[in-house]
């Protein structure tokens, strides 16, 4: 049976009118007087504030704090200074909650419906930007998805700038069109408008297919990932579920165990995927798109408005606007689309302050509905609350981390209370929820894999934790940046590409610099500001360092020590896109 929607959740509204395609009001805003206001202001404030801390506890001794020791102003402000400790836990409590509750919600296979009699039409639309190591393979793989061919059709929507990947696309869907007799066209833009969002919108109007599948460049879609998806979207009887919009298929991976970055990616995807999604798609009947491997309801599409580039993340965007229009979306975890992790640091993170960016851009636009418009339930929308702002985790951490060696200096922290206390309250919480995360994206994970779950196997994908804690340490002032950015700065900001290598397919990729004159389609942007950020939290720790080793506290300068280095480990492999570290350091030189 279908899941009906709750009695409090509102009417799916009817289509509405859509803009033509030479229309400017869904991709792209008048953009407005520039202000004086940067978005990095607020960090560097944050930064002349940590200096100060430095500073003052320079000038006192270990434990000389502003009250006595558990008098009541001690209290009072040790717990003001826990205030972003507190709200890391709320955090770490949610994630707890998705994840235990996966095993009474979530665990269970997905049943699909049965398809008509009559085959639904389905469009594959293949978002991409001079992917010229991983074009070929996408299509190709896009096109022998098993389905009726004349119910069948591929959109490669290529906005390449590089010609030659141009060329190779032409070639390929010329080449698919004569050997399958598949209807595979090319639509290439000469203006970039909207960037994937863009293209997809673009696209999406130029077919009348009932079913959108959408596939970033990255991925390898197997033959039956149609005729395992569409089904979901019909009852038992054959007819259609017209309130679910949305069927989002797990992530796999092709090269997981490459390196200590893939491995850290694939535990993160295991556990958001298997875990998370699961569990949000059984108890609330919504998951956000994560922007591939998925299939949408054409109609659905056109009702919620189509698709916007108003931030980085269209794919979440859309979800939520189905979300408050009253559509279902759906997670089925045992449909895997395997696809190559980014493989160099450069890539990952590029990637990671889109995404984070973007989330927060998407807060920006529809919290008010969230909260105050949308009709759900009071433990649904905590929970929806949870999900939209888990960006949030970021600047708490940020400030945690700023905070907490000042409190430690100045005995204004619960560690003051006994060793024991402060064990418990700053470690517990984060080892319980490594470990949970870690254990059950590890075991759980049955349809991502090949073969039988072994001891050897288990304790393998356990070491991931030891890559997974030192990336994200590294990654904390690059992601606290791209959540200051998407908070303080424009809406409307340039859709950076993660740069590709088909690393597994092409084992001997070697990225050449440009020609001279020639377009510098596969650079990356050096964002100042990020760096600075990283450096000035580099200098930070360092700075506690001196001075806990100075008054003994040599434990505390270990853990100092242990942040600072993880990320000048990640900003050592800026560049590795390229064959370059520090951006600048040309490695294959350097080794000559």
């Amino acid at each position: 049976m279908s899941t009906r929607l709750s009695p409090d959740a509102p009417r799916i509204r009817p289509p509405t009118a859509l803009p033509a395609p030479n229309e400017r009001s869904n991709l792209t805003r008048t953009p407005k007087r520039p202000s004086r206001f940067r978005w990095w202001m607020p960090q560097l404030a944050g930064f002349v504030i940590a200096v100060g801390l430095v500073v003052y506890a320079a000038t006192v001794e270990v434990g000389d704090g502003f009250f006595a020791s558990r008098s009541a102003g001690w209290w009072v402000l040790t717990t003001v200074l826990h205030l972003p400790f507190f709200v890391i836990l709320l955090f770490l409590a949610g994630g707890l909650i998705e994840r235990s509750g996966y095993f009474w919600k979530g665990r269970a296979a997905e049943p699909g419906g049965r398809l008509p009699a009559v085959h639904p039409t389905v469009c594959v639309q293949l978002p991409m930007f001079n992917e010229h190591a991983v074009a070929q393979r996408v299509i190709e793989a896009a096109a022998a998805m098993r389905w009726p061919a004349h119910r069948f059709s591929v959109q490669v929507l290529d906005d390449s700038t590089d010609a030659d990947t141009r060329a190779l696309v032409e070639s390929v869907c010329a080449d698919i069109r004569a050997s399958k007799g598949i209807d595979c066209t090319v639509l290439h833009r000469t203006d970039r408008r909207g960037y994937k969002a863009g293209a997809l919108e673009v696209g999406r109007r130029r077919t009348g297919a009932e079913f959108l599948v959408i596939f970033d460049s990255d991925f390898l879609p197997p033959e039956d990932f149609l005729e395992k998806a569409i089904p979901h979207f019909f009852l038992p009887d054959g007819r259609p579920d017209a309130d679910l919009a949305l069927v989002q298929a797990q992530w796999g991976h092709l090269n997981h165990d490459e390196s200590e970055l893939t491995l850290a990616q694939s535990l993160w995807v295991d556990d958001h995927h298997t875990l998370q999604m699961s569990w949000r798609s059984a108890k609330w009947q919504f998951v956000n798109f994560t922007g591939t491997a998925g299939v949408w309801r054409a109609s659905a599409v056109q009702a919620a408005g189509g698709w916007k580039a108003a931030s980085l993340v269209e794919d979440c965007e859309l979800s939520f606007r189905h979300l408050f229009a009253g559509y279902r979306t759906k997670f089925v975890k045992e449909i895997v689309a395997p696809a190559e992790l980014p493989a160099t640091y450069t890539a990952y993170k590029a990637q990671q302050k889109r995404w984070t960016q973007g989330w927060v851009q998407l807060q920006r636009m529809h919290i008010a509905t969230l909260l105050f418009r949308f009709r759900c339930s009071a433990p649904k929308r905590l929970h929806l609350l949870y999900h939209m702002c888990i960006s949030w985790q970021w600047p708490a951490w940020a400030v945690w981390l700023m905070v907490l060696p000042f409190m430690i200096h100045t005995g204004h922290w619960f560690g003051a209370l006994g060793a024991e206390v402060g064990v418990g309250l700053y470690l517990v919480p984060s080892a319980l929820w490594i470990g949970v995360a870690a254990t059950l994206a590890s075991i759980e994970t049955r349809h991502t894999y090949d073969g039988r779950l072994t001891a050897r196997i288990l304790l393998r994908r356990l070491s991931r934790v030891g890559p997974y804690l030192v990336i994200n340490t590294g990654m904390l002032p690059h992601q606290t940046s791209a959540f200051s950015e998407g908070l303080f700065g424009p809406m409307h900001s340039e859709f950076e590409r993660t740069p590709k290598v088909a690393s597994v397919t092409n084992k001997a990729v070697v990225v050449e610099p440009p020609a001279p004159g020639a377009p510098r389609a596969y650079t990356v942007k050096v964002h100042w500001p990020y760096v600075l950020a990283e450096a000035a939290f580099v200098a930070y720790q360092f700075a506690w360092v001196a001075l806990f080793a100075l008054n003994g506290l040599y434990w505390c300068a270990v853990v100092a020590a242990y942040m600072a280095a993880c990320v000048l480990a990640l900003a050592f492999y800026y560049g590795d896109h390229a064959g370059r570290v520090c951006f600048v350091i040309d490695r294959r030189r350097a080794t000559r």
